[in-house]
């Protein structure tokens, strides 16, 4: 009988090892500059625990050093790196659930620092910023299509600031670089229309509206002559209305970040960080105008680095990640509710943890395959009994705490056995 349920364990860890990463939120942060690569964490919504370098031991394989941006898309997770690290590579595609690498590249062109990437499904591509332009990428071949053509300015070189948050709206992406928004025909891979604008920090989507920030100070402490706004983007390209917004998403060190305001779902408004080491996020509402300074408050001694924030639509959730301070090892991840303000996660870093980056959803968790049963039987068919069986072995009519191999017995004879974690 052990033998059969080590057995049933066995199989029920690699039905599930699809799924181990899902129904959560990665975690990138940068690393300790110089000695070791940028990392990737998993939040589970399920545990509530926080497991640290997920890609290094679920690939083998490291990131690049000074991991700032990612994306997930067609059930990949892209992740970028300013520089390599051993075999890490500046950028780095893995499969969303597992983890696999699936491609790895240490350069992209003349040693350029990677920043923004953006996934266009629909058109078979992916694209990666840098400071010497953009670049296409075929999304199941990963082969480089080339350098999207006018996006590389005369002055470019691997030192300077580059481009930014991108947004993909209605086939055309959108690409923050510090002076201006280019517009990117996804079907040509060409830039066709280049908006100026002073002073950039990202571009955000609300509503199916297209926003710039522009911050023409750092570190959230604006002088008198500062600008700060959030700026309507035209489906022409041109600008349409100006918001004033008090530390509109803060520009840091005047180089791209993933800094973008987070939309909520249920409203018409995006939440974000105003400064660098402030111990609250500020929302604002673009159809009543407000501006609340101080919506989310941290708790203790807890303080922005960057901006590590991210908003789950579905739920009107907004996670953020927090520090305690440069010289101190002290990290947590939160979520907030979206809409009140109010702390539904809270969660203290495992020790070792350097300057998180950026925050992304993870997959939806899906539904165990149940097609080979016939869909009548299972109208039909009604539970009779669940069993639960600990790592040990030992069966009961509860759950034990932590993994659980269940066994589902039903009416008409047949059974069903899965991995559940209580």
């Amino acid at each position: 009988m052990k033998k059969l349920l080590l057995t049933l364990f066995g199989m029920a860890l690699c039905g599930s090892a699809f799924a181990q990463y899902e129904n959560g939120y990665f975690i990138i942060n940068e690393g300790q500059y110089g000695n070791e690569p940028g990392l990737l964490n998993f939040y589970s919504n399920e545990t509530g625990q926080v497991s640290v370098k997920v890609y290094q031991e679920a690939s083998g394989n490291t990131l690049g050093m000074t991991s700032e941006y990612g994306a997930l898309g067609d059930s990949k997770l892209f992740i970028t790196s300013k520089q390599n690290f051993g075999e890490g590579g500046r950028l780095v595609v893995a499969n969303a659930k597992t983890l696999e690498t699936l491609f790895n590249a240490q350069q992209i062109d003349e040693n350029a620092d990677t920043r923004g990437v953006a996934v266009d499904e629909q058109g078979g591509k992916f694209y990666v910023g840098t400071n010497m332009g953009v670049y296409a990428y075929d999304l199941n071949s990963f082969e480089q299509i080339g350098l999207v053509e006018g996006t590389r300015s005369e002055d470019a070189s691997p030192y300077s600031p580059g481009m930014g948050d991108m947004t993909l709206k209605d086939g055309m992406l959108y690409v923050a670089a510090p002076d201006n928004v280019m517009v990117i025909d996804t079907r040509i891979d060409q830039v066709v229309a280049t908006i100026e604008l002073s002073n950039v920090t990202t571009v955000f989507e609300v509503k199916n509206k297209l926003y710039a920030a522009v911050n023409s100070c750092t570190w959230g402490t604006p002088s008198a002559n500062d600008t700060e706004q959030f700026i309507e983007i035209n489906d022409d390209y041109t600008l349409g209305r100006v918001y004033n917004v008090p530390m509109a998403s803060a520009n840091f060190w005047f180089t791209p970040k993933p800094c973008k305001p987070v939309a909520v779902g249920d409203e018409n408004a995006v939440i974000y960080c105003g400064g660098e080491g402030l111990k609250y996020l500020s929302k604002y509402n673009f159809d009543t105008e407000t501006y609340t300074e101080q919506f989310i408050n941290f708790d203790g001694r807890q303080q922005m680095y960057g901006h590590v924030v991210y908003a789950d639509e579905s739920s009107n959730d907004v996670a953020v990640c927090t520090f305690q301070s440069y010289s101190s090892l002290n990290y947590w991840f939160n979520i907030y509710d979206g809409i009140t303000g109010e702390t539904k996660v809270s969660v203290k870093m495992p020790n070792h943890y350097w300057f998180p980056s950026q925050i992304i959803k993870a997959m939806d968790k899906t539904n165990p395959d149940v097609t080979s049963i016939d869909e009548k039987v299972i109208e039909k068919r009604k539970v009779a009994s669940i069993t639960y069986y600990n790592v040990a072995g030992l069966m009961s009519k509860k759950p034990f705490p932590g993994i659980n191999i269940v066994i589902t017995s039903y009416t008409d004879g047949s059974k069903q056995t899965s991995k559940a974690i209580f």
